[in-house]
């Protein structure tokens, strides 16, 4: 921190300081009842006196939120509600229902919390324009009233590496998620690895929805990214 070598330190991005990621390889409200790893960090980076600015994020599918509320977060830390679409969703097995989710992110929101949706992986399934419109209309719902709300949302498409393609399979060999290389476009990463998107015509399509969805039903919502 204040070092050049995690801050970018520029001009146009040095007032963001540093930011912890809590979730880049699982869940931890998941597992909050078992470590208090999450409370922990949380009221750490929410009282501790950084050299620069410091902020926590971390994204859950799960709603169990009481034990953070009361925390002394001192507005550091940002937790994203993961949510999606009634089709998509039944592939999230294992997590509380989207609802619940939900109703997770209006209490944090009304604890003062900065919150977030990250809509994922946005799939354009079933009557998928009306299912993530009842999902953008639940969210406005629940976030309705919360004094200075501040709310982000991250917008996400479905994407798979031929090594995801063949661990999922392996694991559920009767899914019906669609990871058919031949409807998909392929495109390499930043260090050559491949990995299989929507069209570019399906891509345009989602956005334009999604864009034109969210500045109506979530006026208020920061759009961080679309990939």
């Amino acid at each position: 921190m204040e070092a050049g070598t995690v801050d970018p330190g520029t001009d146009a991005r040095g007032h963001e300081g540093t930011t912890f990621e809590a979730s880049c390889y699982t869940d931890p409200l998941g597992i909050e009842h078992l470590t208090g790893s999450l409370a922990a960090t949380i009221a750490h980076v929410g009282t501790h006196r950084f050299a620069g600015p410091v902020h926590l994020r971390a994204t859950t599918k799960f709603g169990g939120v009481a034990p953070l509320l009361d925390l002394p977060h001192g507005g550091r830390t940002r937790i994203r509600a993961s949510v999606n679409s009634v089709s998509a969703a039944r592939f999230e097995g294992g997590t509380d229902p989207v609802a619940v989710r939900l109703a997770g992110l209006g209490a944090l929101a009304r604890a003062g919390y900065p919150v977030g949706l990250t809509i994922a992986p946005i799939m354009p399934i079933g009557d998928w324009q009306a299912e993530y419109g009842a999902l953008l209309d639940a969210a406005a719902a629940e976030l309705a009233g919360v004094p200075g709300l501040d709310l982000t949302v991250e917008c996400i498409t479905h994407r798979f590496t031929p090594t995801s393609k063949q661990v999922l399979e392996g694991w559920y060999p009767r899914t019906k998620l669609e990871m058919d290389p031949d409807a998909r476009t392929r495109k390499f990463g930043k260090f050559g690895a491949v990995k299989y998107v929507y069209p570019s015509d399906a891509i345009r399509e989602l956005r334009t929805w999604f864009d034109a969805a969210l500045a109506t039903r979530l006026p208020a919502a920061r759009a961080l990214y679309w990939t």
